[in-house]
Parts: structure tokens; C-alpha cells; sequence
């Protein structure tokens, strides 16, 4: 049975506390299981994110032969790495659920492999384009089921024992981190260097934790450069994950739309690929100061401060998106508090997320009673809305779940959400903290 959420009527959202347990980035997380995976030597991890999605990406090595450690009580994993010659065929198929990241880079290590094997997920990623990593992994030799990279296949991938991969220049049509990434990783096995000229710049995490494991890439403006053969080596002491922006983001703005009071967010990463959420939020008025600023695992690092604000909307161009795509739909909650018209372009990836996000956000608002209009690459949110008492079906997507929960805390407004069981795919302890700052939450 789908678990459901009910926000009940009662005081007026006001906060003043400290929380100091937003759960490890999901981003890295997966980055440091699969290093963790390929590299020599024993790599201790601490605050991984125990998110459904990020499990499975242990699973999945644990299943390709990795000795991994799971201890979900103290959100700790230690890997034995097997180094990039070491991994084994599965017994069976590999399962993602419901992860985009995991699916994109993980694809990215079988298509070096001397085996066959088959990766899939859910019903939603089932549907997810993966035209983008199949081309230039094809280009480097890899051979997913004898797909053309012309082909828009969907999973699930059969790749069967690749050949010696080849190094190649790759100038990619769209700025993903993802592709990116299923890039990065395939070259390690590559023979010769392996170019990437990115459009614009993305989430820069792999670069980050690929040095970490001591692997040099080289940067010139938006042209990655790795040479492949290089050994990963286990880092002498434990890693810490920074907690993740992404899930900060919706007690971020719940504390900037609620009537009063403020949040301290401790330890968030604030990556500069990561924090043009929190930019987007100042340039609306929001009143945010970060403090402790630190470097933890590479990853810059700081508390975040958020006080009740009087917000203005903005628009979100093109240029923006690719730093905002997981934040966009909770953002679209904070339109519905600020004065103006919110305007999102040049944002077609939202169509192709857990969900047709567009649709999911248009839905959303107009269910609550706001004014929507939809684009074929964004939409229009005129606001401040009078939010209605409003049932919303998040369709399975975690985002969508948590920002129509966020919408009517920090309004006051009774709903239900619906499917919220989606939420741990990313954030498990979401109503576990929000009911520590609530008591209208009521999870059924």
C-alpha cells in the first residue's frame, strides 16, 4: 500500500532551531561507493546517504563482486576495493530502482567490462533516455546489445564484453553531469587520453572525488582530459560525506515562507555547481547567511542560516538550469509565496525526470488553486497565491512529494499528499526532521 501524508490545519509555520542532521549528499554518495569500488585498498565511509537509490548502488558492486560493509544504524560503509581489473559478472540482473545517477554512471564502469551484464529500474527509469551515455560510450567501443547510438533506447541495457575501450574526443550537446560522469569512469579502462568539451558547466563532483582517489584530470575551461589506466588508491583516512543542498533546499525554503523565525542548517555542501539554488533564493529576497565556511572530502562546506523573508519572483533562463535541475520543483513552491511572476526556460530535461516535472509542478499549482501556464521547455507561476486546501498525487516522484508537503506546512492549508513512500529514495529522515518542527504532519 502507497503511504500517504496528511498536513493538518494548526498554528502558523515558525521556527527557531539548529538541525544538524540533513542526510549525506546523494550525489556523492554514489561517487564514492563506485570509487570506492574500483580503488586499491579499504575505503571507510561515514554519513552515506542510506536512501533507497544510493543502497542499490552498493548492492549492485556488492553484486559485481566488491566485499561492502552496509551498517545503516550509523549510516557507515566500508568497501574492499578490487581496483579496476577486479570486478565480476553478476548472477543477475543489476537494479538501479529509481536512480538516474546510478544507472547513467554505473553503465559508464560495464561498458569497460570483459562480461556481459544487464542493468534496469523501476517503472520511471524504465522510460528515461539513455540515447545521451550510449553514443559516446558506442564511439569508444563499448557494445551495449548492438545498439545504434542513433537509437533512443530506454532501459533496460544489455552491454556485452567490451574490447579494449579507445580514448576519444567527445564534445557533448548538452552540459550533464551525468553523461559526464558515465564518460569519466568508461575512460579509466580507456586506452590513450579521453577529451570531454562540456556546453557549460555542471555538477563537478566526479572531477572532484576522481582526484581524491588520485587520478589526475586535467581542466582547460570546459574541456575535461583523462588518461585512461590510471590506479585509484584508497584515501588514508575515513570520508564524510557533506549533507546534501539538494534536501536542504526544502527546509530552506519552508523557513523563508513561513511566518516567522529561522533555521540553522549545519555542515550543507556548497559546491559551486550546487549552491545557484541558494543565489536564486537571495536575488528573491531571501534573507540567507552562510557561515563556518570549511572544505570536508574536497567539497566546500558550510552552515546555512535562513530567516523569514518577503520573497520577489524571478525568472530561471537556460543558462541556470543545469545548476537547478533537482531544485526547480521546490523552488516553484517558493513562487507561490513571492510577489511577480516566476518564469522557467530552457528547462526540457525536467520533462524526462521521475516524472514529466513540468506537468507534475502545473498539476501541483493548480491543484493548490494557483495560476500556472506550462511550455514546452518551462512554465509561468504568478504569485503570491492563496493556497487552497488541496490532495496531490506526486505520481512517485520524491521531489514533487517533498514540495507539495513543504507547500502546505508553510502555508497552514490541510492536503493530502499522496505516494510519499517515494521519499526515501532520497531523503529518509524527511519526516522525521519536519515532524520535529511540526506537529500538523501525519504520515498514513
Amino acid at each position: 500500500m502507497a503511504m500517504n501524508c496528511e498536513i493538518l490545519k494548526g498554528n502558523p509555520a515558525s521556527f527557531q532551531k539548529i538541525i544538524s542532521d540533513i542526510p549525506g549528499d546523494k550525489s556523492i554518495s554514489h561517487r564514492a561507493a563506485i570509487l570506492g569500488s574500483l580503488c586499491e585498498g579499504t575505503t571507510t565511509i561515514s554519513q552515506y546517504l542510506m536512501s533507497e537509490d544510493c543502497v542499490n548502488t552498493l548492492h549492485i558492486f556488492k553484486a559485481l563482486g566488491v566485499p561492502i560493509d552496509i551498517n545503516t544504524r550509523d549510516q557507515s560503509v566500508q568497501i574492499e576495493g578490487v581496483g579496476l581489473s577486479g570486478l565480476k559478472k553478476p548472477s543477475h540482473s543489476l537494479d538501479v530502482g529509481n536512480s538516474g545517477t546510478g544507472i547513467r554512471l554505473i553503465t559508464g564502469v560495464l561498458a569497460a567490462q570483459p562480461f556481459s551484464s544487464e542493468i534496469t529500474g523501476d517503472a520511471s527509469i524504465q522510460k528515461r533516455p539513455m540515447k545521451r551515455i550510449v553514443a559516446p560510450l558506442t564511439a569508444m567501443g563499448a557494445d551495449i546489445k548492438g545498439i545504434s547510438a542513433s537509437q533512443n533506447t530506454t532501459p533496460p541495457l544489455c552491454i556485452l564484453p567490451a574490447n579494449k575501450l579507445l580514448g576519444i574526443t567527445y564534445d557533448m550537446p548538452i552540459a550533464s553531469a551525468q553523461v559526464k560522469s558515465c564518460v569519466l569512469l568508461a575512460a579509466l579502462w580507456a586506452s590513450g587520453e579521453t577529451k570531454l568539451i562540456q556546453p557549460a558547466l555542471s555538477r563537478d563532483h566526479t572531477e572532484r572525488m576522481l582526484r581524491f582517489f588520485g587520478v589526475e584530470v586535467k581542466e582547460s575551461g570546459l574541456t575535461l582530459s583523462i588518461k585512461g589506466g590510471q590506479t585509484l588508491m584508497a584515501p588514508s583516512s575515513s570520508l564524510t560525506i557533506p549533507s546534501d543542498i539538494s534536501s536542504a533546499a526544502f527546509l530552506i525554503v519552508l523557513a523563508l515562507c513561513a511566518q516567522s523565525g529561522y533555521l540553522t542548517l549545519t555542515g550543507i555542501n556548497v559546491n559551486p555547481t550546487r549552491d545557484r539554488f541558494l543565489q536564486v533564493l537571495i536575488k528573491m529576497g531571501g534573507k540567507i547567511t552562510i557561515s563556518n565556511e570549511r572544505n570536508v572530502m574536497s567539497e566546500p562546506v558550510a552552515d546555512i542560516t535562513v530567516t523569514s523573508s518577503d520573497l520577489q519572483n524571478t525568472h530561471i533562463s537556460e543558462e541556470d538550469v543545469p545548476f537547478l535541475i533537482d531544485e526547480i520543483p521546490i523552488l516553484s513552491v517558493a513562487a507561490l509565496f513571492a510577489k511577480g511572476v516566476f518564469k522557467v526556460t530552457g528547462a526540457s530535461e525536467l520533462r524526462v525526470k521521475e516524472s514529466d516535472r513540468i506537468q507534475s509542478i502545473v498539476d501541483m499549482v493548480s491543484e493548490m488553486g494557483g495560476k500556472v501556464v506550462a511550455y514546452d521547455d518551462g512554465f509561468e507561476i504568478e504569485g503570491p497565491v492563496k493556497i487552497n486546501k488541496f490532495r496531490y498525487g506526486s505520481g512517485g516522484d520524491h521531489r514533487m512529494a517533498m514540495s507539495a508537503v513543504i507547500a502546505a506546512v508553510a502555508s497552514n492549508t490541510p492536503a493530502t499528499v499522496e505516494n510519499c513512500d517515494c521519499i526515501a529514495t532520497s531523503f529518509p529522515q524527511f519526516f522525521v526532521i519536519l515532524q520535529r518542527l511540526t506537529d500538523r504532519i501525519n504520515v498514513l
